[in-house]
């Protein structure tokens, strides 16, 4: 989990709060927040984590608790929640029970436990909610899973403070690819670094309908031009830049952008399109990705 490689705005909880630290003390927690992700489909305890970090687990769970507001062992789950939830909207064919075991419960009963505990839903009420569900009842679903901060998640914090820029687009051309279920996450796993070819256009207009209602244009903007065969507007868009790790950031990142539109008191064009790009893909376990975010702006 390592910070972004560009001037992007680093939108990841576990990066922020390591920064002030001394590199040393840094780097041990670097290694056991990398044996967490990465072994969760072992069912580690947050004991054996640290003991493989060469960290005492007396240490570590008073040293982790004062850092990140919660215990090893409360991290430690709902990073297997927010894992079994991601699986569970990418809907790739995996069945409840590989799922559970992929992240590190012992059977589907198990995860459907922690499901109803934590967020009051099955994992097929889950499944539905990214087809039924609108982007604001995820949003409130992934709220849930966040990094908890004082006031607000930490997620939530970071974004307020999202740097965003107006900057004026002329037209923009590309060509379609036809792609009726987007999702990054599958775009990512399908096509990897081929991913910073692809632009997704939303309408504004739609962003509030289900997910099944909502309509994208995903195009190749890096083909030649006597090969497009759609385009974006010209026109002002407030812009951001931001690297994540995960669609609780992701989300949070987007609400944070069209906040800042009405702080800085743009009026967003409904007849536009929110825009969607990736300058960058991590191609590892628990990779990040650079995101290009653009709202059209009225001037």
């Amino acid at each position: 989990m390592t910070d972004s490689s560009d001037t992007s705005y680093t939108l990841v909880p576990e990066i922020a709060l390591l920064a002030p630290l001394p590199e040393h003390h840094r780097k041990r927690f670097e290694t056991a927040l990398l044996l967490m992700h990465d072994t969760l489909a072992e069912g580690l305890s947050w004991e054996q984590i640290a003991e493989q970090s060469a960290i005492s687990p007396y240490h570590f769970h008073r040293q982790f608790t004062l850092l990140f507001n919660e215990t090893p062992g409360q991290y430690l789950s709902r990073v297997r929640l927010q894992n079994a939830v991601n699986l569970l909207f990418i809907d790739d064919g995996k069945k409840i029970t590989e799922i559970a075991h992929l992240c590190g419960y012992s059977s589907s009963q198990a995860m459907a436990k922690v499901l109803k505990q934590k967020l009051g839903m099955t994992a097929k009420c889950i499944r539905d909610l990214i087809s039924t569900g609108t982007p604001e009842d995820t949003s409130q679903l992934l709220e849930k899973l966040a990094h908890p901060g004082k006031d607000h998640s930490l997620e939530k914090q970071l974004a307020q403070s999202l740097p965003c820029e107006l900057v004026w687009y002329p037209k923009r051309g590309m060509k379609i690819q036809h792609m009726p279920d987007f999702d990054w996450d599958v775009i990512f796993d399908t096509i990897g670094k081929k991913s910073t070819q692809l632009l997704c256009a939303t309408p504004i207009s739609e962003l509030n309908h289900p997910w099944k209602d909502m309509s994208y244009t995903v195009g190749n903007w890096q083909v030649s031009s006597e090969h497009f065969d759609h385009s974006i507007p010209e026109g002002y868009y407030l812009c951001c830049e931001v690297y994540l790790v995960s669609d609780i950031a992701y989300s949070a990142a987007i609400k944070g952008l069209f906040e800042q539109a009405e702080k800085q008191g743009y009026q967003v064009d409904e007849d536009g399109c929110f825009i969607e790009m990736v300058r960058d893909v991590e191609l590892t376990l628990i990779g990040g990705a650079t995101f290009a975010f653009q709202v059209p702006i009225i001037v």
